[in-house]
Protein backbone atom coordinates (compact mmCIF):
# COMPACT_ATOMS: atom_id res chain seq x y z
CA UNK A 1 0.00 0.00 0.00
CA UNK A 2 1.27 3.33 -1.24
CA UNK A 3 2.00 6.17 1.04
CA UNK A 4 -1.15 7.98 -0.87
CA UNK A 5 -3.50 5.42 0.03
CA UNK A 6 -2.28 5.67 3.96
CA UNK A 7 -3.33 8.86 4.11
CA UNK A 8 -6.02 8.83 2.36
CA UNK A 9 -7.42 6.19 4.51
CA UNK A 10 -6.46 8.11 8.20
CA UNK A 11 -8.07 11.19 6.64
CA UNK A 12 -11.42 8.76 6.10
CA UNK A 13 -10.78 7.33 9.97
CA UNK A 14 -9.94 10.88 11.39
CA UNK A 15 -13.21 12.58 9.54
CA UNK A 16 -15.64 9.99 10.91
CA UNK A 17 -14.56 10.24 14.22
CA UNK A 18 -14.69 13.89 14.36
CA UNK A 19 -18.47 13.68 12.95
CA UNK A 20 -19.61 11.14 15.38
CA UNK A 21 -17.98 13.00 18.11
CA UNK A 22 -19.98 15.72 17.20
CA UNK A 23 -23.24 14.11 16.40
CA UNK A 24 -22.91 12.28 20.00
CA UNK A 25 -22.35 15.64 21.94
CA UNK A 26 -25.19 16.46 20.40
CA UNK A 27 -27.65 14.81 22.15
CA UNK A 28 -29.86 16.50 24.57
CA UNK A 29 -30.18 14.86 28.24
CA UNK A 30 -33.91 15.03 28.49
CA UNK A 31 -34.47 11.86 31.64
CA UNK A 32 -35.08 14.99 33.55
CA UNK A 33 -37.75 16.86 31.69
CA UNK A 34 -41.35 15.81 32.04
CA UNK A 35 -43.78 15.75 28.93
CA UNK A 36 -45.86 18.30 31.14
CA UNK A 37 -43.29 20.62 30.93
CA UNK A 38 -42.60 20.41 27.13
CA UNK A 39 -46.10 21.30 26.90
CA UNK A 40 -45.34 24.69 28.22
CA UNK A 41 -42.70 25.18 25.65
CA UNK A 42 -43.32 28.07 23.41
CA UNK A 43 -43.87 27.73 19.53
CA UNK A 44 -41.96 29.45 16.77
CA UNK A 45 -42.18 28.68 13.35
CA UNK A 46 -39.27 27.93 10.76
CA UNK A 47 -41.54 28.47 7.56
CA UNK A 48 -44.32 26.72 6.20
CA UNK A 49 -44.74 24.22 3.00
CA UNK A 50 -45.95 27.03 0.59
CA UNK A 51 -42.75 28.01 -0.43
CA UNK A 52 -41.65 25.64 -2.36
CA UNK A 53 -44.85 24.67 -4.32
CA UNK A 54 -44.53 21.23 -4.25
CA UNK A 55 -46.72 18.94 -6.17
CA UNK A 56 -47.37 15.43 -5.52
CA UNK A 57 -45.46 14.38 -8.29
CA UNK A 58 -42.29 16.43 -7.33
CA UNK A 59 -42.89 14.61 -3.62
CA UNK A 60 -42.54 11.00 -5.33
CA UNK A 61 -39.95 12.12 -7.45
CA UNK A 62 -37.64 14.43 -5.37
CA UNK A 63 -37.81 10.91 -2.94
CA UNK A 64 -35.34 7.96 -2.83
CA UNK A 65 -37.28 5.69 -0.73
CA UNK A 66 -41.47 5.59 0.09
CA UNK A 67 -42.46 3.61 2.94
CA UNK A 68 -45.88 2.81 5.41
CA UNK A 69 -45.44 1.89 8.53
CA UNK A 70 -45.77 2.42 12.11
CA UNK A 71 -44.50 5.30 14.47
CA UNK A 72 -42.47 3.64 17.19
CA UNK A 73 -41.69 4.77 20.78
CA UNK A 74 -38.11 5.53 20.90
CA UNK A 75 -37.11 8.97 19.91
CA UNK A 76 -33.75 10.80 20.41
CA UNK A 77 -33.82 14.81 21.11
CA UNK A 78 -30.94 16.45 19.30
CA UNK A 79 -29.90 20.19 19.50
CA UNK A 80 -31.56 21.18 16.51
CA UNK A 81 -33.36 17.94 14.83
CA UNK A 82 -34.93 14.39 16.91
CA UNK A 83 -33.97 10.96 15.66
CA UNK A 84 -37.32 8.68 15.43
CA UNK A 85 -37.57 4.93 15.00
CA UNK A 86 -39.72 3.80 12.42
CA UNK A 87 -41.11 0.03 11.43
CA UNK A 88 -41.56 0.13 7.75
CA UNK A 89 -44.52 -2.05 7.06
CA UNK A 90 -44.59 -1.58 2.92
CA UNK A 91 -42.15 -0.42 0.54
CA UNK A 92 -43.54 1.87 -2.11
CA UNK A 93 -40.48 2.80 -3.62
CA UNK A 94 -36.61 2.59 -3.27
CA UNK A 95 -35.08 -0.61 -0.90
CA UNK A 96 -37.63 -3.44 -0.52
CA UNK A 97 -35.11 -5.01 1.98
CA UNK A 98 -36.59 -2.27 4.73
CA UNK A 99 -39.66 -4.43 4.39
CA UNK A 100 -40.02 -5.28 8.57
CA UNK A 101 -36.82 -3.18 9.38
CA UNK A 102 -36.71 -0.60 11.83
CA UNK A 103 -35.24 2.37 10.25
CA UNK A 104 -34.35 6.09 11.74
CA UNK A 105 -35.69 9.57 10.92
CA UNK A 106 -33.92 12.39 11.16
CA UNK A 107 -37.32 14.94 12.04
CA UNK A 108 -36.60 18.73 11.73
CA UNK A 109 -38.83 19.90 14.21
CA UNK A 110 -36.89 20.10 17.57
CA UNK A 111 -37.01 21.47 20.95
CA UNK A 112 -34.84 24.35 22.46
CA UNK A 113 -34.51 23.00 26.29
CA UNK A 114 -32.57 25.99 27.26
CA UNK A 115 -34.92 28.96 25.83
CA UNK A 116 -37.82 26.65 26.68
CA UNK A 117 -38.83 26.35 22.81
CA UNK A 118 -40.51 23.74 20.39
CA UNK A 119 -39.44 25.21 16.64
CA UNK A 120 -41.63 24.01 13.95
CA UNK A 121 -39.76 23.78 10.70
CA UNK A 122 -42.03 23.46 7.59
CA UNK A 123 -45.20 22.32 9.60
CA UNK A 124 -43.66 19.24 10.61
CA UNK A 125 -45.41 17.86 13.69
CA UNK A 126 -43.44 14.78 15.19
CA UNK A 127 -45.03 11.24 14.54
CA UNK A 128 -46.99 9.87 17.74
CA UNK A 129 -45.96 6.28 18.90
CA UNK A 130 -48.14 3.44 17.65
CA UNK A 131 -49.22 5.62 14.58
CA UNK A 132 -49.00 4.81 10.77
CA UNK A 133 -47.81 6.66 8.40
CA UNK A 134 -46.54 7.10 4.87
CA UNK A 135 -42.89 9.30 4.08
CA UNK A 136 -41.34 10.35 1.94
CA UNK A 137 -37.43 9.64 2.36
CA UNK A 138 -33.96 10.22 1.11
CA UNK A 139 -30.89 8.23 2.69
CA UNK A 140 -29.01 10.47 5.53
CA UNK A 141 -25.89 11.39 2.84
CA UNK A 142 -23.08 10.45 6.50
CA UNK A 143 -23.66 7.04 7.08
CA UNK A 144 -20.34 6.42 6.43
CA UNK A 145 -18.81 8.62 8.54
CA UNK A 146 -20.76 7.78 11.63
CA UNK A 147 -19.92 3.95 11.42
CA UNK A 148 -17.19 4.43 14.54
CA UNK A 149 -20.07 5.60 16.48
CA UNK A 150 -21.51 2.41 18.65
CA UNK A 151 -24.78 4.17 18.54
CA UNK A 152 -25.51 4.55 14.96
CA UNK A 153 -23.74 1.61 13.73
CA UNK A 154 -26.02 -0.88 11.68
CA UNK A 155 -28.72 1.51 11.41
CA UNK A 156 -30.90 2.70 8.40
CA UNK A 157 -31.05 6.56 8.79
CA UNK A 158 -32.96 8.81 6.71
CA UNK A 159 -33.98 12.21 6.56
CA UNK A 160 -37.59 13.44 4.77
CA UNK A 161 -36.88 14.16 1.09
CA UNK A 162 -37.60 17.89 2.00
CA UNK A 163 -37.38 18.53 5.51
CA UNK A 164 -41.04 19.37 5.67
CA UNK A 165 -44.56 18.31 6.86
CA UNK A 166 -45.29 17.96 3.52
CA UNK A 167 -43.25 14.26 3.62
CA UNK A 168 -45.34 12.88 6.73
CA UNK A 169 -48.80 11.72 6.26
CA UNK A 170 -51.30 9.69 8.67
CA UNK A 171 -52.94 6.93 6.45
CA UNK A 172 -56.13 7.91 8.69
CA UNK A 173 -58.53 8.52 6.08
CA UNK A 174 -59.01 11.92 7.45
CA UNK A 175 -58.51 15.52 6.09
CA UNK A 176 -56.50 17.77 8.49
CA UNK A 177 -58.58 21.13 9.44
CA UNK A 178 -57.19 23.17 11.15
CA UNK A 179 -54.65 25.78 11.66
CA UNK A 180 -52.38 27.69 14.57
CA UNK A 181 -54.25 30.26 15.64
CA UNK A 182 -53.07 33.64 17.24
CA UNK A 183 -53.93 32.23 21.27
CA UNK A 184 -52.03 29.13 20.49
CA UNK A 185 -48.78 30.16 21.73
CA UNK A 186 -47.48 26.48 23.42
CA UNK A 187 -46.71 23.30 21.94
CA UNK A 188 -49.43 21.61 24.36
CA UNK A 189 -52.06 23.53 22.45
CA UNK A 190 -50.88 22.06 19.06
CA UNK A 191 -48.83 18.64 20.16
CA UNK A 192 -51.81 16.40 18.52
CA UNK A 193 -51.66 18.13 15.19
CA UNK A 194 -50.83 15.50 12.21
CA UNK A 195 -49.80 19.07 9.87
CA UNK A 196 -48.62 22.73 11.87
CA UNK A 197 -50.29 24.87 9.54
CA UNK A 198 -50.87 28.93 9.79
CA UNK A 199 -53.31 29.41 7.45
CA UNK A 200 -55.71 27.43 5.34
CA UNK A 201 -53.59 27.92 2.07
CA UNK A 202 -51.34 25.48 4.10
CA UNK A 203 -53.68 23.21 5.45
CA UNK A 204 -55.98 23.15 1.92
CA UNK A 205 -52.46 22.26 -0.19
CA UNK A 206 -51.54 19.57 2.58
CA UNK A 207 -54.84 18.36 2.03
CA UNK A 208 -54.73 18.31 -1.57
CA UNK A 209 -51.41 16.05 -1.70
CA UNK A 210 -52.51 13.75 1.51
CA UNK A 211 -55.79 12.97 -0.91
CA UNK A 212 -53.51 11.92 -3.83
CA UNK A 213 -51.18 9.96 -1.05
CA UNK A 214 -53.64 7.97 -0.07
CA UNK A 215 -55.47 7.48 -3.41
CA UNK A 216 -52.23 6.16 -4.96
CA UNK A 217 -50.66 3.86 -2.17
CA UNK A 218 -54.09 2.73 -0.05
CA UNK A 219 -56.14 1.91 -2.67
Amino acid sequence: MNKSSILIMSLAVVIALITAGVVRASYVDTDKISPDNLEKYEIISLGGINEGNLSFSDLVNDSEVIVKGIALAERNYLHAASLASFKVVSVYKGDRSLKDKTIYIFEPSFFNFKYKTFYIYNGYNFMKNGDKYILFLKKWPYNRYVRYNPFYRNKDLYLLSHNSGIDKYSVNNVLFDKFVSEEQKYYGQIKQYEFIAYSKEEVDKYNEIKRKVLSNFLN
